[in-house]
């Protein structure tokens, strides 16, 4: 029995993300020279936004009250986004080779303030390498099944557009189980690596990615401008600026999972998909399409 995450039939079809000839499938296992290929692409300071989204509507949630500026208030501004950074590197642990992502995300303020980098949470993920699914070509994109700090199973999928100047990645998170909210980040490449140790500001850098979840949903719209020959799956959850996904979880521990994003100003769209059978994620299938203007 599926859970009531998705309009869909109990299992979305994984093949349907890869109906055109622009696509690469990722093995269960990576060498060394593709880990380090995508260690050069993926390693650095990624700076954007987040927002948190549910997973049939695709609304957005609002940020609590509490952390909200009375000046935003008092203009009755609703605000959906937060200030993110991502720090990301591969690297060597004591239990061999692993992703790690550490994702600030900022407390909100009216112009440049002076503590327009004050950080209200970190949380912090430390993928075993073995599994993360890298898109081939180098191109920074990967999808991953692995237990949270708190013990938590996660799905998260990260597709990059590199076409843009700077490049633009966009992530999701979501919970192996369906269950909660679908977080999303929409994020650029701002510096090298250096774990947070310089902090972005909100008056400036963030140009390229600036806030994204109160405009118009309009995902099929673009995909359909850019991609005529993809079909979406017809559950898809769309969201604003071009971005959509798809989850379909089932008692089981089974999950199909979908990340979309299409660019009208480049003519490109790239997506991932995961799915596994039961809990097993010996049985996991992965696919990257990137489909881009001639």
């Amino acid at each position: 029995m599926s859970r009531a995450i998705s309009r869909a039939p109990a299992r979305a079809p994984a093949r349907a993300i890869a109906r055109r000839r622009h696509r690469t499938r990722a093995r269960a296992t990576t060498t060394t020279a593709e880990v380090d290929a995508f260690a050069r692409e993926i390693s650095g300071e990624w700076i954007g936004h987040c927002a948190s989204f549910d997973p049939i509507s695709g609304e957005p949630s609002s940020l609590p009250s509490s952390m909200v500026p009375d000046a935003f208030r008092e203009w009755g501004m609703d605000i959906k986004d937060w200030q993110s950074q991502c720090s990301t590197t591969v690297r060597d642990a004591a239990s061999g080779t692993e992703l790690y992502c550490k994702d600030a995300r900022f407390v909100p303020v009216v112009g440049c303030e002076a503590d327009a980098s004050t950080v209200e949470s970190f949380e912090r993920d430390a993928i075993a390498i073995e599994r993360v699914a890298v898109e081939a070509g180098a191109r920074g994109g990967y999808s991953a099944c692995y237990e949270d700090q708190k013990g938590v199973e996660i799905v998260q999928h990260c597709v990059v557009n590199d076409a843009l100047d700077p490049p633009i990645r966009v992530r999701m998170k979501h919970r192996a189980d369906g269950c909660g909210a679908v977080r999303v980040w929409r994020e650029a490449m701002d510096e090298p690596f250096c774990d947070g140790g310089s902090l972005a500001s909100s008056c400036g850098g963030n140009s390229a990615v600036a806030k994204f979840a109160e405009y118009p949903r309009d995902a099929a719209d673009v995909v359909a401008r850019v991609d005529a020959d993809f079909t979406l799956p017809t559950n898809a959850t769309q969201l604003p600026v071009g971005i959509w996904f798809s989850i379909v979880v089932e008692e089981d521990g089974s999950y199909a999972s979908q990340l979309g994003y299409a660019d009208e100003k480049t003519a490109s769209h790239v997506a991932s998909a995961r799915s596994r059978s039961g809990r097993d994620e010996s049985s996991v299938v992965v696919r990257f399409h990137r489909a881009l203007s001639p």
